[in-house]
C-alpha cells in the first residue's frame, strides 16, 4: 500500500493538496493511506522549509505548491518499462498484455512490437523540451541576479551591519518574524499574533525603541544571511538581543490557541530582556 503524507499546518492549501492526492489515487485505482502531518517537529524532520508539501512512501516529492491531481498522478504511477508498459514475449505464453494495449501476441515465435513506443518517443521529446526550459530559466535567473549583484551586496552589507548592531545593543531586543515569498494563512497569522502580543504588554518598549519588531523575507538575497546567523530550519519567530538569540519554533503549534501563543511570546521577551525591560 502506498503511503501519502501531506505536510502543513492545516491551512486551506494543505486541505486542497490532500483532496487532489485522494483524487489522483482514485484515478489510478491505487490502494493508499493519506496522512496529514501538522506537527512542526515531524515537518522539520523531512527537511521541508515551505508548506504544503507532498510525501510519497517517505520521499518528499514537492513543497510549497498545491499540485493538481494530474501532477500527483505522475508521482504515484511508476512505469514498468521504457515504453510505459510491460511488454511480454512468446515465452510468457499468455494471451493478455499487462499494459492493456492489446498489441502483444504471445502465441507468435517472436515478441510483437509495442505500439505504445510512439508514446515513449513523445515522452522523451517532452522531457527534452522540459529540460531546455529549466536550463533557460536558470540562465535567466543567473543573469538577473548578476545585474543586481552590486546593489544587493551593498544593501546586504548595510542590513547585516544593522542587524548585528541591534543584536549587540544591551537594552534593545529585536523580534524577527521570518517568512518567504509565498505565505500561507498560518504564516500570516503568526506575524499578526506576535505583533499583538508585543503591543498588548510592551507598547511602551516598542515606542521607545527598546523592542524592535521586524517581518523579514528570508528568500530575498539581502536577507539570506539570517538563515545562517540563526541556524533557521523553519520560518518562525526569533528574538535577538544582549549578544544572544532564541528561536520560537513552537509558535507553529500554538497558532490555534492565541492565549498560549501570546504567553509564549511575552514570556520570551521577559526572559530575553530580564530586569532591563520596563513594561
Amino acid at each position: 500500500m502506498t503511503k501519502i503524507q501531506i505536510l502543513g499546518s492545516g491551512c486551506d492549501k494543505c486541505g486542497k493538496l490532500a483532496a487532489n492526492a485522494k483524487l489522483a489515487a482514485e484515478r489510478l485505482h491505487l490502494s493508499c493511506e493519506i496522512e496529514k502531518v501538522e506537527d512542526i517537529n515531524q515537518i522539520i524532520g523531512f527537511g521541508v522549509m515551505i508548506t504544503p508539501a507532498l510525501v510519497v512512501d517517505g520521499k518528499v516529492v514537492s513543497s510549497g505548491k498545491v499540485l493538481t491531481p494530474d501532477e500527483i498522478t505522475g508521482f504515484l504511477a511508476a512505469p514498468a518499462c521504457d515504453c510505459s508498459c510491460q511488454c511480454i514475449s512468446s515465452e510468457t505464453k499468455t494471451t493478455e498484455s499487462p499494459c492493456g494495449c492489446g498489441d502483444h501476441d504471445s502465441e507468435k515465435e517472436s515478441a510483437a512490437p509495442c505500439r505504445c513506443s510512439g508514446r515513449s518517443d513523445k515522452k522523451k521529446i517532452m522531457t527534452i523540451v522540459l529540460f531546455i526550459f529549466v536550463v533557460a530559466s536558470i540562465v535567466f535567473m543567473v543573469i538577473k541576479q548578476m545585474k543586481g549583484a552590486s546593489s544587493a551586496a551593498a544593501a546586504a552589507g548595510t542590513e547585516q551591519k544593522n542587524a548585528s548592531a541591534v543584536a549587540r545593543m544591551d537594552d534593545v531586543l529585536t523580534v524577527y518574524c521570518f517568512h518567504g515569498n509565498r505565505r500561507c494563512m498560518t504564516c500570516s497569522k503568526i506575524e499578526q499574533l506576535t505583533k499583538q502580543a508585543l503591543e498588548e504588554k510592551y507598547a511602551g518598549a516598542l515606542a521607545s525603541g527598546k523592542i524592535v519588531f521586524r517581518a523579514v523575507n528570508v528568500e530575498e538575497p539581502v536577507n539570506e544571511h539570517f538563515v545562517r546567523d540563526f541556524g533557521l530550519t523553519v520560518r518562525g519567530v526569533v528574538m535577538a538581543g544582549n549578544g544572544r538569540f532564541e528561536k520560537f519554533d513552537s509558535v507553529w503549534n500554538l497558532v490555534r490557541d492565541p492565549e498560549k501563543f501570546q504567553s509564549c511570546i511575552q514570556d520570551g521577551v521577559k526572559r530575553m530582556m530580564g530586569k532591563t525591560l520596563d513594561e
